[in-house]
C-alpha cells in the first residue's frame, strides 16, 4: 500500500471500521439487530395496503313532516355552506329526501382524525341558533376506514329459514365481539324478532280512528321515564314510569280510543297481533359453485356477519383470532344444519400478499449472492450476503418504531432499494479485495481499515445522492401520498442502514474470514486484473477495455457518447407526452405487447360483484 493511502486522514468510514474491526460489540450488535427485526417481522401489523387516512363525517338532521324541497333548502344548503367554511375540508355533498337530510363532510387528505372532527363539532355547536324550527338535534357520525370490514362470515342452511339463522348469528356474534382487536361489528340479512300490527281496516273505520291516531298512541305507549322521587318517613325513593312494549300481549293491550258507546277500544280489537320475523326487507343468499366440491347451484338463505379491527392491530392476527373462535362456536352455538362459510378474509389476503412478496425478496437477495459469487468469490459474497438482513432488520424495526406496517408498497419499497442498498458493502469489500491483492507484508488489520477509508467519502455522497432521489415522492400529495409513503420512509432508512453496517459488519467479517494465511497467500500470488492488463483471459474486461479506450483517446466519440446519453434521457422524460408507452387502460404503440406504465402490477382477485339497477 502507498505512503499516501497510510497517511490520509481518517473519515467516518474510517473511524467506524477501526472502532469495531475487533470489538466484541460488533458481534453483539449483529445479533441484536437479529432478534430485533425479527421479532419486528412477527409483531409489526400487517394489512394488503397502507392505511390512507381520510377524515370524513356524515351529519344528519331530521325535520318530520317536511318535503325535500325543504330540507334542502332549509337543512342542507345552509349546512354545507357551514362545513365549507372550515379549514382542511376538501369537499361537502349534500343529500335531501322527505324528512330528513344528510352532509357528508371530507377533509383533506392526511388530516388528523380526531381533530378534524373536533373542528367539525365546534363549528356545528357555533351554528346552532340556525337550525329551522322543528329540526331534531344533528347526529354526527363519522366515516373511519378502520370500520371497513376486515372479514364476513356468512351462515347458510337448506333446514331454517332466515328468521332462525338471525338469531344464530346474534349469539355468534356476541361472542366473536370478545375477540381482541374486534371493532366494529353488524349483521346483514335475516329477518329481527318484531311485534307486527295487521290492521284492520273495516274495524278501525268502525271505531272512528285514524293511522296516525294508532301511530301516536303505539309511539307514546312505548315509553320509559323518570317520574320523580317519593319522600316517606325521610327516605327517598325514586319513581320511574316502565312503560316498555316486551310482548304482543302487551301490545295488544294499548287502548288507541274509546268507542261511541264510551268503552276502550283496544289494539286487538282492530288489529291482528303477531311476536315473530319482521318483514322481508332485504334478502341474502348463498350458492357453492363446482370448486367448492359441494353440491353446486343450490341457493339457501343466508345472514352475513361483518366484523372490523381495531386500529393499528394486525389484520392478520384478528382474522386468525377470530377464525379460532368460531371453530369453538361451531361445538357450542350453531346447530347442526347451518354451514358457516368465510366469504371474505383481508387478513388471509393480507398475509398472503406479504408472503409472496417476502419470497420475491428472498429470490432477489439470492441473485445478488451469486452475481457477488461469480465476480468476487465466495467469501466476499458471503460478507457481502451478511449485511443484506441486517439492513432489513433495521428497516423493519425503524418502521414498528414509526407506526409502520407491513404492507405491500412497504415491501416494494426494499425490493425497490435492494440493488441499491448493497452497493456500499459491495464497494468497501472490491476495495478491500484490490488491496489485499497488493498485499505488501503489512498489518491485515490496517489494510482493511485503509481500504475502507479511501471509499469513505464518495460512498457516502453516492448514497446521499440516492436518499435525495426519493425524498420528494414524501411531499405528493392527494390519494397518492399517504399510499405511496412508505416508499420515501422505508428507502432512506435503509440506505443509511446499509452505509453504516458496510462500515461496520464488512470490515469486521472481512478481518475474521480473509484473515488466514492460505487466503492471502493465494491473493498475494494472484494479479489483479489491472496488473493482467489487456492479455487478461476474462472476457468482461476484455470488453471493458475495449469500450473504454477509444473514449478515452477521442474527444469527438466521447462527445458523441454524451450525446446520445442526453437524448435517451430527454426521450425517457418526454415519455407521458411521447405515449409510446402509455398508462394502464389506454391504447398505445406497444399495447398490443402488454407494456404499460404503472407504479404496481394488477391485483390479483379472486372475486367480482355484478350489480342490476332495476
Amino acid at each position: 500500500m502507498s505512503e499516501a493511502h497510510q497517511d490520509s486522514p481518517m473519515n467516518v468510514a474510517g473511524k467506524l471500521a477501526k472502532a469495531f474491526l475487533t470489538s466484541k460489540l460488533t458481534a453483539l450488535t449483529i445479533i441484536a439487530v437479529t432478534l430485533t427485526g425479527i421479532l419486528s417481522l412477527l409483531v409489526t401489523p400487517r394489512e394488503y395496503n397502507p392505511q390512507i387516512v381520510v377524515p370524513a363525517a356524515n351529519i344528519i338532521v331530521a325535520k318530520p313532516g317536511a318535503s325535500a324541497e325543504e330540507i334542502g333548502n332549509l337543512i342542507v344548503k345552509p349546512l354545507e355552506a357551514i362545513m365549507n367554511a372550515q379549514s382542511g375540508v376538501d369537499h361537502t355533498f349534500g343529500y335531501a329526501t322527505n324528512d330528513f337530510g344528510a352532509v357528508t363532510v371530507q377533509f383533506k387528505v392526511g388530516q388528523n382524525q380526531e381533530d378534524s372532527l373536533v373542528k367539525l363539532y365546534n363549528q356545528l355547536m357555533q351554528n346552532m341558533d340556525r337550525v329551522p324550527p322543528g329540526a331534531m338535534q344533528p347526529v354526527v357520525r363519522p366515516i373511519n376506514v378502520d370500520d371497513v370490514p376486515i372479514m364476513t362470515l356468512t351462515l347458510a342452511s337448506a333446514r331454517y329459514d332466515d328468521f332462525r339463522m338471525r338469531e344464530v348469528a346474534q349469539r355468534v356474534l356476541e361472542q366473536l365481539r370478545n375477540v381482541p382487536g374486534v371493532s366494529f361489528t353488524q349483521i346483514v340479512g335475516g329477518r329481527a324478532r318484531t311485534v307486527n300490527v295487521w290492521l284492520d281496516a273495516q274495524r278501525l273505520d268502525a271505531a272512528g280512528l285514524t293511522l296516525t291516531q294508532v301511530d301516536q298512541m303505539l309511539r307514546g305507549s312505548n315509553v320509559s321515564a323518570p317520574l320523580g322521587e317519593l319522600t316517606q318517613d325521610n327516605r327517598a325513593r325514586p319513581l320511574r314510569l316502565s312503560g316498555f312494549l316486551g310482548s304482543a300481549d302487551e301490545v295488544g293491550k294499548i287502548v288507541v280510543g274509546v268507542s261511541s258507546m264510551g268503552r276502550p277500544v283496544y289494539l286487538k280489537d282492530i288489529a291482528r297481533i303477531e311476536d315473530g320475523a319482521a318483514e322481508i326487507e332485504e334478502s341474502t343468499r348463498l350458492a357453492y359453485g363446482p370448486a367448492s366440491g359441494k353440491p353446486a347451484g343450490i341457493e339457501n338463505p343466508a345472514v352475513t356477519l361483518e366484523i372490523a379491527k381495531k386500529a393499528g392491530t394486525n389484520a392478520v392476527v384478528v382474522a386468525d383470532a377470530v377464525l379460532a373462535k368460531l371453530d369453538e362456536l361451531k361445538q357450542q352455538a350453531i346447530p347442526a344444519g347451518i354451514e358457516v362459510a368465510v366469504t371474505r378474509n383481508d387478513g388471509a389476503k393480507a398475509n398472503e400478499a406479504v408472503n409472496e412478496l417476502v419470497s420475491h425478496l428472498g429470490i432477489a437477495i439470492g441473485s445478488v449472492v451469486v452475481i457477488l459469487v461469480v465476480f468476487l468469490g465466495w467469501r466476499e459474497a458471503g460478507i457481502v450476503t451478511l449485511t443484506v438482513p441486517l439492513i432489513l432488520f433495521v428497516v423493519l424495526a425503524v418502521g414498528l418504531a414509526f407506526g409502520q406496517t407491513i404492507n405491500r408498497i412497504t415491501l416494494f419499497a426494499l425490493i425497490l432499494s435492494l440493488g441499491l442498498l448493497v452497493d456500499a458493502a459491495i464497494v468497501v469489500i472490491e476495495n478491500i479485495h484490490r488491496h489485499l491483492h497488493h498485499g505488501g507484508g503489512q498489518d491485515f488489520g490496517a489494510t482493511v481499515v485503509a481500504a475502507t477509508n479511501e471509499i469513505g467519502n464518495p460512498t457516502n455522497v453516492a448514497t446521499i445522492a440516492v436518499i435525495l432521489a426519493f425524498i420528494p415522492m414524501a411531499f405528493v400529495t392527494g390519494m397518492m401520498g399517504p399510499f405511496m409513503a412508505p416508499i420515501p420512509f422505508n428507502v432512506p432508512v435503509a440506505m443509511i442502514a446499509s452505509i453504516v453496517i458496510a462500515y461496520m459488519v464488512v470490515p469486521w467479517a472481512s478481518n475474521l474470514w480473509l484473515k488466514n494465511k492460505a487466503a492471502q497467500q493465494a491473493l498475494a500470488n494472484k494479479p489483479t486484473l489491472e496488473d493482467a492488463g489487456a492479455s487478461s483471459q476474462d472476457p468482461l474486461h476484455r470488453a471493458y477495455v475495449a469500450v473504454i479506450k477509444p473514449l478515452i483517446a477521442s474527444s469527438g466519440k466521447r462527445n458523441l457518447t454524451f450525446l446520445i446519453v442526453l437524448g435517451l434521457l430527454v426521450g425517457a422524460m418526454l415519455m407521458p407526452a411521447w405515449q409510446f408507452v402509455r398508462p394502464s387502460g389506454l391504447n398505445g404503440p406497444l399495447s398490443m405487447f402488454g407494456v404499460e406504465l404503472k407504479m404496481l402490477p394488477n391485483d390479483n382477485t379472486n372475486t367480482m360483484l355484478v350489480q342490476v339497477d332495476m
